[in-house]
């Protein structure tokens, strides 16, 4: 690679951490709950977009391939974790550790609704009611049809009724 393919590329790189960082950091804090292990994150997610410019087909994409990227990598990140970490606030008898409790009780429920679904099923539900994208965005980020969007949604509202009413008739 020429001097100048290296210093464009650079610049490149440059204008899209510019551009797309925020999203990039918010979305890992989002999944990380940490403040340094969303930066942390964060690098590591343009280290390999570094890595894959030459893969990424068109620049519209980028977006798209930093969505999924980051959701990937955060999620591997939990998965390393697996852990709970002691939380002071928690075992001080003050008054965050019903919400941190209830926190930790959603996310055990979020893992456990989505852990059968195929990736495809969770990236559109993470998108749909996570980050609130509309079907039209949706169908923009992946490439998929609005109808097949529509068709995982109705499938996984469906099946997750079906998984709520099973747990209704166990506790009644």
């Amino acid at each position: 690679m020429s001097a100048q393919n290296v210093q464009s590329t650079e610049w490149e790189i440059k204008a899209l951490y510019e551009r797309y960082a925020s999203m990039v950091h918010s979305r890992c804090r989002m999944f990380l709950k940490s403040e340094d292990e969303s930066w942390d994150a964060t690098q590591e997610i343009f280290i390999k977009l570094m890595k894959s410019m030459g893969t990424i087909d068109k620049k519209e994409s980028v977006h798209s391939w930093l969505l999924s990227t980051t959701t990937n990598y955060c999620i591997s990140m939990l998965r390393k974790k697996k852990g709970v970490e002691f939380d002071e606030r928690i075992h001080s008898g003050g008054e965050t550790a019903p919400s941190q409790e209830k926190m930790m009780i959603i996310k055990e429920l979020l893992t456990r609704l989505m852990k059968p679904w195929d990736e495809k099923t969770r990236r559109i539900v993470i998108y749909t009611y996570i980050d609130g994208y509309r079907q039209d965005e949706i169908s923009r980020l992946t490439g998929m049809g609005e109808s097949t969007i529509r068709k995982y949604l109705t499938r996984f509202r469906r099946k997750s009724l079906e998984m709520k009413e099973k747990l209704e008739a166990v506790y009644e």
